[in-house]
């Protein structure tokens, strides 16, 4: 009663890197996240597999701040990657009482949250990618108080660096006006109407990345 939630994959090559999560971890929180890892195959592909199972570990297990949380998958991506590869990740908290959404953005395509009255805005607040370097410089936390039924749409840059047969990326313009013209539809519709709207806009032209959505309503 509390969300709703819809996801699309598609991976360039036989296996890919781009993970999403959605996961309740207390009676009035969930847990969702978007990330990419650099490079593409089977290398990638596990390195990711790792990490998802290292975040999954730390909400189930510890306590602490998103901050700390993002501290130390970073030096998780350090250990198993050793700086050859780097995670950026969209890591987001929302409770459904206080209406709150917590976040921290690791270098990632920001996520475009959308409201009834036709706002748009881009969840940017965060740090560098995971793995880059052994301490991160600075991290930061959002926060956002959410609208009745706002949406928030993660993806990974598959979506908007998609190019059409003019060498055009789709970008995140188109991504916001498919989002608020189809805003009332359900989330799936939703998700449905963007890949309509990619496969329209890029033609006969090929994918070149990894591609992943992952939208939710908050109701």
């Amino acid at each position: 009663k509390h969300y709703e939630v819809s996801a699309f994959y598609k991976a360039h090559q036989q296996v890919g890197g781009d993970y999403y999560d959605f996961m309740e971890i207390s009676d009035d929180e969930v847990m969702f996240c978007m990330a990419d890892v650099s490079g593409k195959g089977v290398s990638a592909a596990f390195l990711m597999a790792n990490f998802q199972a290292y975040l999954r570990s730390i909400f189930a297990f510890k306590q602490g701040s998103l901050v700390d949380m993002v501290v130390e998958l970073n030096k998780r991506v350090m250990q198993t990657a050793l700086g050859e590869k780097y995670i950026t990740l969209f890591l987001g908290v929302y409770n459904n009482k206080s209406r709150v959404l917590r976040y921290v953005n690791c270098g990632h395509n920001p996520p475009v949250l959308a409201d009834s009255n036709g706002y748009t805005q881009q969840l940017k607040l965060g740090t560098i990618g995971l793995g880059m370097f052994e301490e991160l410089p600075r991290v930061v936390e959002g926060t956002v108080a959410m609208e009745h039924d706002a949406i928030i749409v993660c993806f990974t840059d598959g979506l908007v660096e998609t190019e059409n047969t003019n060498k055009e990326e789709y970008g995140t313009d188109r991504l916001e006006k498919v989002l608020l013209a189809f805003f009332k539809d359900g989330i799936s519709v939703i998700n449905d109407t963007i890949m309509q709207s990619l496969n329209d806009f890029k033609g006969e032209a090929p994918y070149n990345d990894d591609l992943a959505i992952l939208s939710c309503r908050f109701h």
